[in-house]
């Protein structure tokens, strides 16, 4: 009776485990759709705002990524410490605030603030629901319920595309970024009302007194933890690999991506953004797809690499092909598969996780995620930068007309960028799937004895 007793238990626990993962992966969706969005209204910011500079505009895009970076670390420590369900709701209320501000700012400098503060609130975000996920499921699931919460981020990442200009030509980019305002606030109050931190009710689990013991490590001794993360020469693979692959598709796909279609083919914006739908579309399926597969083989580093290798090679094809013209119909084709092969970030977190101390898995993978951001940060002015010293001083409705020259030495240093990357990648420590810190210690141990 009392292990039937313990199988209804776990199995109703596990049910509240996915849908208080679906209220996260809710606000994930939020974080990812600020994340690209900027391309749909870049115009109209440049026109409100009369700015003339394209450095300024991706610095403006920017700086979501600007505080999300640095955030990182304190994300880790508040995933560690303070629970991800006060993390969710805080990240999600500052968030809905910036997004107001942002619609609402009459002049550049609070556009700015407005976007920082949607950086800062949806910083904490993904290092929550991953820190979640170590607490509520088992660590063979860790990459499949990764992947498919890359699958569900990248849902938001959709909505800013072709979804964002409908709503932006009917109801105006002001409007629209209201409206995101307002359904961060509610997701705010559902993580509030129904997200826990861990299972802890669950009295046949004798690791859950483990990972109160862990908190008060966490509590105890986190400049001790930040040291051993980052001193951990296996963290850095990875991190350096996500700065690549992830950091160059966001800078490009959020920012300039739809100023490259409408002014090299001549599409609507509309049309512009279908083709980003297409990129999104590819990130939607390869997450979920990558995570089951290295899941499935136990294996983290072998299936990155083949698929940041595609990644190269699609950016290589954008930039040779007709000049960095391709012809329109291949276009889907190219953005699509750009999408799915840069999923390959989502055994990245897991590597992070497995490489460093269970109880810090909050910090690690947030630190891992600083490459991400690192490199948006630091892509959205540089690209900018760059087609600015290709203007050759046409302007069309009061906006910079780039030439194709110019566009095409950005994908010169997208693809540079990303074989760098690749190099460092290739150091990523092979896992299997197993926490390798816990087993390298036990084999220390041993070893004394």
């Amino acid at each position: 009776m009392v292990l039937k007793n313990n199988v209804k238990v776990v199995r109703r626990m596990q049910k509240k485990s996915y849908i208080m993962w679906f209220i996260l992966a809710l606000a994930y969706i939020i974080a990812y759709f600020h994340r690209v969005s900027l391309a749909v209204v870049l115009d109209y910011l440049v026109l409100d705002f009369k700015i003339t500079d394209a450095a300024l505009a991706g610095t403006l895009a920017s700086m979501y990524a600007i505080i999300y970076m640095p955030m990182q670390i304190p994300a880790g420590f508040f995933a560690d410490f303070w629970g991800p369900r006060k993390t969710a709701f805080t990240g999600m209320t500052v968030a809905g605030v910036g997004s107001i501000i942002f619609a609402l700012a009459p002049r550049p400098f609070l556009s700015f603030i407005g976007r920082g503060m949607v950086g800062l609130g949806v910083s904490v975000l993904m290092v929550s629901v991953l820190k979640f996920q170590a607490s509520w499921f088992k660590p063979a699931q860790f990459a499949t319920m990764t992947g498919l919460l890359l699958f569900a981020g990248n849902l938001g990442g959709l909505m800013g595309t072709t979804p964002l200009a409908f709503l932006v030509l009917n109801l105006g980019w002001r409007n629209a970024f209201c409206i995101i305002g307002i359904v961060s606030f509610i997701i705010a109050l559902l993580c509030w009302l129904i997200v826990r931190d861990a299972p802890a009710n669950m009295a046949l689990s004798s690791s859950m007194q483990k990972n109160k013991k862990d908190k008060n490590i966490v509590k105890r001794e986190f400049v001790t933890a930040l040291k051993n993360v980052l001193k951990n020469p296996y963290t850095w693979p990875p991190l350096m690999a996500t700065f690549g692959v992830y950091g160059t598709l966001i800078a490009f796909s959020g920012t300039w991506s739809i100023s490259y279609l409408m002014q090299v083919y001549s599409f609507t914006r509309t049309e512009s953004a279908n083709y980003m739908l297409a990129l999104a579309l590819g990130m939607i399926l390869g997450c979920p797809i990558i995570g089951y597969l290295s899941d499935k083989t136990a294996r983290r580093k072998m299936p990155h690499l083949i698929f940041f290798a595609v990644y190269i090679a699609l950016w290589g094809l954008l930039f040779i092909w007709n000049e960095g013209k391709p012809p329109s119909a291949a276009l889907y084709y190219i953005f699509f598969f750009m999408g799915l092969s840069g999923a390959t970030v989502t055994t990245i977190f897991a590597s992070a996780k497995e490489v460093n101390h269970s109880a810090y898995s909050g910090l690690a993978t947030g630190i891992v995620n600083m490459g991400s951001f690192t490199g948006i940060a630091i892509m959205q002015p540089l690209l900018g930068y760059i087609l600015d010293l290709k203007w050759e001083g046409e302007m069309v409705f009061g906006t910079k007309f780039y030439p194709l020259s110019a566009y095409r030495s950005i994908f010169a240093a997208v693809l540079f960028i990303n074989i760098i990357c690749f190099v460092f990648a290739l150091k990523i420590k092979e896992t299997k799937c197993q926490n390798i810190f816990v087993i390298a210690a036990s084999q220390q141990a041993s070893a004394r004895e």
